[in-house]
């Protein structure tokens, strides 16, 4: 019985495990500095004014610590310029509708209400729809602590499904204008 048991117990994590990612794991081959399978914070502390909840739509980051399937850690983001090399780019900010003091819903909640509000944003702000595109998406969401300072902003932002790093925007709008421009 409790031999049963224990199997059963792997089983259901594996699962649960393996069914978090929206992301596909990277090749072996990959030549990518960026590694979302990290499981250490740099030691380099975050640059003063890149605190998540300054984020905007077109604000490009990379983070110290990213797994898929799981909101990036607020505490390492680091604001860099899109021109720049680049893991990650927000493409919208909404917030949860719950109102200042309600309990803190989960962090199961919160990924959920953040993978529905960042899968129906992701065509529109993209310009491409999520299954075609060569882009995945991860989100910052406020955990208990944030949320007990009245944080409810969702931040949504793209990234490599391979996990390169991205050079330019990659906003439907900022690749409408280059393209106009010819570049």
């Amino acid at each position: 019985m409790t031999r049963r048991l224990l199997t059963s117990v792997a089983l259901v994590a594996i699962s649960a495990f393996s069914a978090c990612s929206d992301s596909k794991p990277p090749p072996g081959s990959s030549a990518s500095a960026f590694d979302p399978f990290a499981t250490e914070l740099s030691s380099v502390p975050p640059e003063p004014g890149s605190s998540p909840t300054a984020l905007a739509v077109g604000d490009c980051f990379n983070s110290d610590q990213f797994a898929p399937g799981l909101s990036i850690d607020r505490r390492g983001v680091h604001v860099i310029a899109c021109t720049d090399p680049h893991q990650h780019e927000v493409y919208a900010v909404e917030r949860d509708p719950d109102p200042a003091g309600a309990p803190f819903p989960g962090d199961a909640s919160m990924r959920a209400f953040a993978d529905d509000v960042c899968l129906a944003a992701f065509e529109p702000a993209i310009g491409a729809g999520y299954v075609q595109s060569a882009l995945d998406y991860a989100t910052i969401t406020p955990d208990a602590t944030s949320w007990k300072d009245g944080d409810r902003s969702v931040i949504c932002a793209v990234h490599d499904v391979d996990f390169a790093e991205l050079l330019g925007s990659r906003l439907a709008a900022a690749s409408a204008s280059l393209a106009s421009e010819g570049r």
